[in-house]
């Protein structure tokens, strides 16, 4: 006598979904669940940094500009 069983649905997985979802590329087919990278800027924030370091930055920046300025004018010569 052969007895057939039935198998109950499997509700869900999310079995290498992690993996999927942090691919980025053109390969990606979740794009619209796709984790990202966050984007970095050319120059990042000085909020937080060391305030001596910002004022001295300041006037090194300024020194740097100047010097540039003469430069294009032609009365200072590259060192």
């Amino acid at each position: 006598l052969t007895s057939f069983f039935l198998t109950e649905s499997k509700n869900a997985s999310q079995h290498h979904n992690s993996q999927k979802a942090h691919r980025n590329g053109p390969l990606t087919y979740l794009t619209r669940n796709s984790i990202k990278k966050p984007k970095t800027h050319r120059y990042p924030s000085l909020k937080g940094v060391d305030p001596k370091f910002r004022r001295n930055h300041r006037h090194a920046l300024h020194g740097t500009m100047k010097a540039l300025k003469e430069r294009k004018e032609g009365k200072r010569e590259v060192a």
